[in-house]
């Protein structure tokens, strides 16, 4: 299967229709599309209320359903991350519909059913749409139910029996179950219905949800095949992958500008029999509501702390702070919040002060943490840290808002003098950031981090997009400019534990703990947008813009492959077109604790008896035997292995691995092994019930030996070569047949 990658639209594809009034409409639509798909459905995150937003994504409403778009408003005021959901479904909907040339009258109703597919869950109950866990017996029972409640909610204004068929049966399996007594199933089905389910679970599974992560890309295609012949047509799921793999962001601005410019009012009210549209809803602030911390804890705490409240009065100020100050908090009570009560100011900026972060705390809801400089009352200038901490009510809105004041004079007397030395050894003389070799030694601590269980790590390679010809134009000492500015972008988006690192000439890498796939690609999107829109001074305030290759920790990998990997994603990133976000590699997709503990147990009945230092292992992939030759085509390239011979489908190589189990270091032995990968497709039954449905399977037979025999060295070697199955394991995406 070919590397699915994730590619952000950029406005270079919308560029080639400049010659239409509504392109502006369609750009800004894109921008939409991709805002929505990156906000997911966390119900943690502030949703997207802003005023342009609503605006565009309403005339994309207004002009698909017509007087029904009230409908659509209605479940955006309930739960406006299904109404999202929504929105993007609809998209893919209609752009698969065109790559299946399906008539036009099948594309709108699919498209509408799209958009209101989730009306019914108007009808559940908070607690249910909202609950962060798993759902109840109960509980499931009611959302299966939002299909036929949109179906009984739509039939007052639609009397289209195609249109509401879609939706009814959008979430029957194609292949019955045992005990299963609804009649539609397989071919039966519609084939709106059918698409509609594939492309629904697929948006489900790689956006955020209230009870779990986001999948990656090429996660949730496998989870497509894995359900192909029994939830979904088989048929139709191969060909939505061949779809993702196309860039349909392209089709999407021709989508757009179907909606904006071929619809008109007949079209959009054809399904419809009411006759007056509905208003948009409009937003409802909510008030501001008591703090959320007991006064007394706040009290007793050795730290400062003043809190203020929405409007930027002074609701506490605690006895510390009393202290620091030798100001009275019941005098400070009931102010408005003044940096001129007292004089501080932020080691990083001398003219932004505290009520410049607490401002700030209060608009965006985010949570900061500075070093300043606090004048004592004997006059002397007392170092502390600040934590600016948002406080949030109902809906996740901002209610208020504390700084919690540490004094760490006696910290920082003693942190200069090792910082002094620390930064000589490992920070770039130019950007300020990490450099190469801290990068590697951080590398190898977050790859043995992630080994050993501890949690999911992501790296990130970016590079600025013709970076010589920014020195060619405005010369060297602009293109340093510009280094040192892209290494501020990345320094001010990364989190604390990060490493922010020159990796080598305008090339950066981003090392992100504790941090899975889909959030690492994020997270270089915001990157991308924050350098796109930051005004360079030394190239005439011009931005430049830079691609970025995402990647996860996946079991078998080492400090080279996972590099390797984002750097395969980097090359793609440009060769797409440069400026955009590429990730590749499935992550993590059981704990790593359970892989080391089957790497102690069904390793062992593997080896041959007569062969202690060879290592075999039988893995099967529902994923067809060409896509499994492309990802093998990955695994080679990261692990820089050399092809011995290609014969049919057998593929023999030589590799170099570390031959130390426990040994992470430059100087451990590498070894050369030799591997011979055996691939056969073949078709199985989607149930012993049903002989006509025939699946596909690729069954992966591998085989890793030393390539000498005075390299033979015992439980070392067994060690690596048990790592190499491990990773092609994780490469293919593939599970382990158990031994017979």
């Amino acid at each position: 299967m070919t590397d699915t990658t994730s590619v952000t639209p950029t406005n270079e594809h919308t560029a080639f229709a400049q010659q239409v009034p509504v392109e502006e409409s369609v750009e800004r639509i894109s921008s939409l599309l991709g805002d929505l798909s990156r906000s997911g459905a966390s119900d943690w995150e502030p949703a997207n209320t802003a005023s342009g937003d609503n605006q565009t994504e309403n005339e994309l409403l207004a002009v698909r359903l017509g007087i029904a778009t009230s409908l659509f408003y209605s479940l955006r005021c309930k739960h406006r991350q299904t109404a999202e959901h929504c929105l993007r479904v609809a998209f893919s909907c209609s752009a698969w519909a065109e790559r299946l040339c399906l008539p036009a009258d099948m594309r709108d109703r699919l498209e509408v059913a799209a958009l209101l597919h989730d009306i019914g869950k108007i009808a559940t109950p908070d607690r249910v749409l909202k609950k962060p866990g798993h759902l109840t017996g109960d509980e499931k029972l009611l959302m299966d139910k939002a299909p036929l409640v949109a179906c009984e909610i739509l039939s007052g204004c639609c009397e289209d029996p195609i249109l509401l068929d879609i939706i009814r049966y959008s979430r029957h399996w194609y292949k019955q179950s045992s005990g299963d007594t609804r009649s539609q199933s397989g071919e039966s089905l519609p084939v709106g219905a059918r698409m509609l389910a594939i492309v629904e679970s697929f948006d489900s599974m790689t956006t955020d949800q209230v009870y779990r992560r986001a999948f990656s890309q090429e996660r949730a295609v496998a989870e497509l095949f894995q359900c192909a012949g029994t939830q979904f047509d088989p048929d139709l799921v191969h060909d939505y992958a061949s779809l993702l793999e196309s860039r349909p962001d392209v089709v999407y601005g021709s989508v757009a500008r179907r909606w904006l410019r071929d619809l008109s009012k007949h079209s959009s009210n054809r399904f419809w029999n009411a006759s007056t549209p509905l208003s948009a809803p409009g937003v409802v602030e909510p008030e501001f509501k008591q703090l959320l911390f007991h006064q007394q804890l706040l009290d007793t705490m050795c730290d400062g702390v003043v809190a203020i409240n929405r409007e930027g009065v002074i609701s506490h100020w605690n006895y510390a702070f009393e202290r620091m100050t030798n100001i009275p908090g019941d005098a400070m009570v009931g102010q408005n919040w003044s940096d001129c009560l007292v004089q501080w100011q932020d080691t990083r900026d001398d003219q932004c002060k505290v009520g410049c972060h607490l401002l700030n705390c209060l608009v965006t809801g985010s949570q900061t943490r500075r070093r300043m400089r606090m004048l004592s009352p004997k006059g002397k200038q007392i170092p502390v840290k600040v934590n600016f901490i948002p406080i949030l009510g109902h809906e996740n809105t901002v209610q208020g808002a504390l700084a919690i004041i540490n004094d760490i004079s006696q910290e920082e007397s003693l942190e200069q003098e090792v910082q002094t030395l620390h930064v000589k050894a490992t920070r770039d003389g130019l950007t300020g950031v990490a450099n190469r070799a801290e990068f590697d030694r951080a590398l190898a601590d977050v790859v043995e981090f992630a080994a050993a269980g501890h949690g999911a790590a992501s790296v990130i390679l970016c590079d600025i997009d013709h970076f010589k010809q920014v020195n060619d134009t405005f010369g060297h000492q602009a293109g340093d400019e510009a280094l040192i500015s892209f290494a501020s972008v990345l320094t001010r988006n990364s989190r604390d534990g990060d490493l922010v690192a020159r990796y080598g000439g305008e090339e950066f890498a981003l090392l992100c703990p504790d941090c899975d796939n889909a959030t690492a690609a994020k997270r270089a999107e915001s990157i991308r947008k924050d350098l796109e829109a930051t005004p360079q001074p030394a190239l005439d305030n011009k931005p430049i813009t830079a691609s970025f290759g995402v990647t996860e920790f996946q079991a078998g990998d080492t400090e080279a492959t996972i590099v390797a990997r984002a750097d395969r994603a980097l090359y793609k990133a440009k060769e797409n077109g440069r400026n955009r976000v590429v990730q590749l590699g499935s992550g993590l997709r059981e704990p790593v604790s359970q892989t080391k503990q089957q790497s102690k147990g069904w390793f062992h009945w593997l080896i041959h008896p007569s062969q202690s230092d060879r290592v075999s292992a039988t893995l099967t992939t529902r994923v067809p035997v060409e896509m499994v030759v492309e990802k093998l085509r990955g695994f080679i390239a990261d692990h820089s292995a050399e092809i011995l011979k290609v014969q049919d489908q057998k593929v023999e190589l030589r590799l170099n691995v570390h031959a130390s189990a426990s040994g992470r270091r430059k100087a451990d032995t590498v070894s050369a092994f030799f591997v011979s990968i055996d691939l056969q497709e073949n078709e199985i039954s989607a149930s012993a019930a049903s002989s006509e449905s025939k699946l596909l399977q690729t069954v992966i037979k591998a085989n890793v030996s030393p390539w000498r025999g005075r390299d033979r060295r015992g439980a070392e070697v067994k060690d690596a070569c048990r790592n190499v199955i491990a990773s092609l394991k994780s490469y293919l995406m593939a599970d382990l047949v158990d031994h017979t």
